[in-house]
């Protein structure tokens, strides 16, 4: 139970990382009138949070080996 309660967790991490914030770091998907500055902070900011999303997998991928197997 507790080994499939950190699989959703895993997936919600992907979904989240790969899904939104990686699709927003592409230019086309903003409008174009949109000051290049303005998307460059966007962007910087939106990249703290993908980083954050990664520290966020490891751990999860860390709790989901010493409690997720045989539990």
């Amino acid at each position: 139970m507790i080994g499939g309660i950190l699989a959703s967790a895993l997936n919600m991490e992907d979904e989240i990382s790969s899904g939104v914030y990686e699709d927003y770091l592409n230019r086309r998907h903003w409008p174009d009138e949109l000051e290049e500055a303005t998307f460059l902070n966007i962007q910087r900011r939106l990249t703290v949070l993908i980083d954050d999303t990664k520290k966020h997998r490891k751990i999860l991928l860390a709790l989901a080996r010493e409690y997720g197997e045989n539990r």
